[in-house]
This record gives C-alpha cells, structure tokens and sequence, in this order.
C-alpha cells in the first residue's frame, strides 16, 4: 500500500499528541475520582445514540452527579450537561476522574479504568458484517489483540439489543463480563414519540405531505480511503429519483466529508443531525446497503431497500454473520438504475416481503418496546454510589 507525504505526516502529528494527552491523563490519574457522569458518543461528533438516550433517561431522575458530555468543535452538549472537547485537557481530566463512563465506542488507547469507576459500553449497532476477531480475512495482529482485550476488559456492563446480539458481542469483542439484553436506548424515541413524524418534516423544510421521503443512509467501506487517509464517501445514487421525492442524505460518522451534494443535487444533508432516530421517523423509506440503521428502522415497520452494487465483492471480503440474501426484508438492488422503479411499486413490495418482514422483527426487535433505557439505568446506576440520591 502506498502511503503519501501528506499522510505520513498526519500519522507522525497524531502519535505525538497522543504521546501528550496520555502523559497528560496519567497525570490526571493520580486525582480524587469525581461525582460526575461521562457520556460519550463517536468521539463527540454526535450528541446522539444509545449514549444519549441514556443520559436523557439519567437526566429526568434528578440525579446528584454532574452530567459531562463529549463534543467536537462542530457539537454541542445538550441541555442539563457540561460539554467537553474530545482530546482537550478538560476532556482528559473528565476521562480520568469521572465516576461513571458510558461511550458507544473504544476510549483511546491510554485509557485505563481506574478503581471505582464504573464503565457502560452500549455499542453502536446490531452487527450484519462481521466485526473484529470476528473478520475471517483479516489476521488481528497480536498488539491490535491485545488492545481490544483490554478495552473489553474494562467493561462492567455491555448493552445488548437481542438474544442474537448477546450471543455474537463476545467472540466479536473478546469480552467475558456482563451483558444486559435490554433492548437499544436509542431506539426508545421509535416507539414513544412515533406522532413527532410531521414536526421533524418540517423542521427539515419538508412541508408537503404527498412527498415521498426516502432516507439514504450507506454505511463506509474500511478498504476505502483518501490520499491523506480519511475514509472515502460513499455514492451510488445517480440521477433524479422523481418530483415527488425527497432525499435525506446520512453520512457514516466515519465518513463525515460526504455532502449532499455529492449524492444528489436535491438532497438535504443530514449527516450531522443529532439524533438519527427522528429521521427515521421523518422517511417513509430507508436506502441502505448494509448500515446496521437496517435493524433500528425496522422498528418502525416502514419498508426498505437496499442498494448495494458492490455486494458480492463486499460480502466475499468482509463476510456476514448470516446469509442476508435468503433474510432480507426488502429488495437488494446492485444496479443503482433500479432504485427509482422500485420506490414507485414500494406498496407492492411490502406486500411482498411482509412476511420477511415480521420474520426479522422477531428475530431484532422483540426487546424495542420504548422501555430499553430505563432498564439499563435500573441495571446499572440506580444502587451506585448515590447517583440518584436527594441533594
């Protein structure tokens, strides 16, 4: 593989911080632990997720721990928290002496769980590709191992969404502690705020109610990156998909240069906003190829399509956890070209793939019943260390 100056540099630029900011965390190490909350989300570029779904939860029971929030220079800490910058002095102190974590992804790799802590990992999605030890083609090396078993080491709680999740999270992260099969926080709004679909519309300027709201959400591809080692944007939209229709384009996190504009002229961008679950009370369709959004928006029992021209190759090199061809609850288009045709005959294909359909609910989303964030709050925080206790 062939990397550029430009890359090289960056690569150079970021252990060197990293070097600083683990110096600077061991340091805050040494510091009483604090009486504060610690959510994290995508490493601040989301204030979203099962993160805050479970800080809203934490929030409206009056607790007596300061609630922190990690953000970005382009986010902002939600009301009732105190917003941190990923990677700042602020953020470092906040990682070493709060209390209680609760992060959807991996904390950097200086990060080591203090005694007294407590650590909430809620993920970030159901699993269709398989992911790490997991990655038939991919030999681990022995260090990258060895990190992802301590990362999982620091766990107290994993939060599951369903029996097939509880059963693929521990080979996947090599984790050996307890797992809540609660269903997902974040998708609590699905069920319990179902009649907010007009408002969200038109807070996204979309105001006529014959329109067909289709919501694009690809998910990245970890063999594709940029000369300076960004992950590629990924596009297989083409052309106009009709008057009648409009386009929430939603970028992958990891992928946050992909604009609207790259998709379709028309589309509104929505990479950035908060929480992803409104938008999928806003679409009347979900586009994806194998976004784990596939698995939260069937909540909703609102059809989707998926478009992936790439699936074979995909597929051949990254592998999936169960033959999705035979299970799928709609369509998989790998001709772009397609798509239009498909969104005018969408009613028949409901009809069509019903039984699919219920099939995968079953298996998915048995657990969504708007209650998943209260559970993992009654599971993990409500006998610890006073955090709801009367001031």
């Amino acid at each position: 593989m062939k990397y550029s100056p430009t890359r090289i540099l960056g690569a150079l630029r970021r252990r060197q911080l990293d070097w600083f900011r683990g110096f600077v965390y061991r340091i805050f190490s040494k510091v009483k632990l604090s009486d504060s909350i610690l959510f994290e989300s995508f490493q601040g570029k989301v204030i979203g997720d099962n993160p805050y779904a479970i800080f809203t939860e934490v929030l409206s029971r009056n607790p007596s721990f300061e609630l922190l929030f990690t953000v970005n220079s382009k986010t902002k800490a939600p009301e009732g928290a105190k917003g941190v910058k990923h990677g700042s002095i602020a953020w470092l102190k906040a990682l070493a002496t709060s209390r209680v974590l609760v992060n959807n992804t991996n904390f950097p790799g200086y990060f080591r769980k203090r005694e007294g802590q407590l650590y909430i990992q809620t993920w970030h999605g159901t699993p269709l590709k398989r992911l790490g030890r997991d990655i038939a083609d991919v030999a681990p090396t022995g260090s990258y191992l060895r990190m992802m078993d301590r990362e999982a080491s620091y766990w107290d709680f994993l939060i599951s969404p369903s029996s097939y999740c509880s059963e693929i999270f521990p080979s996947t992260f090599g984790y050996r502690g307890t797992i809540l099969e609660t269903g997902y926080p974040r998708n609590d709004i699905l069920v319990s705020h179902a009649s907010k679909r007009d408002l969200i519309r038109r807070s996204l300027g979309i105001t006529d109610s014959n329109q067909q709201v289709v919501l694009y959400a690809p998910t990245w591809r970890d063999s594709q990156r940029t000369a300076t080692g960004n992950w590629k944007p990924v596009n297989f939209l083409e052309g106009s998909l009709g008057d009648n229709v409009t386009v929430l384009f939603r970028g992958h996190t990891n992928t946050h240069s992909a604009h609207s504009a790259k998709v379709i002229g028309s589309a509104i961008d929505v990479t950035s906003y908060k929480n992803v679950a409104e938008l999928y009370l806003a679409a009347d369709v979900l586009v994806t190829d194998y976004s784990s959004s596939m698995f939260d928006f069937s909540v909703t029992g609102k059809p989707m399509i998926f478009l992936a021209p790439d699936f074979d190759d995909y597929v051949a090199k990254r592998g999936f956890y169960f033959d999705f061809e035979q299970l799928a609850p709609g369509p998989i288009l790998r001709d772009s070209s397609f798509l239009r045709k498909a969104l005018e005959s969408i009613d028949s294909q409901k009809d069509q793939y019903a039984q699919r359909y219920s099939a995968w609910q079953q298996k998915f989303n048995k657990l969504e019943d708007g209650l998943a964030s209260k559970r993992v709050v009654d599971a993990t925080l409500t006998a610890f260390h006073s955090v709801f206790s009367e001031h």
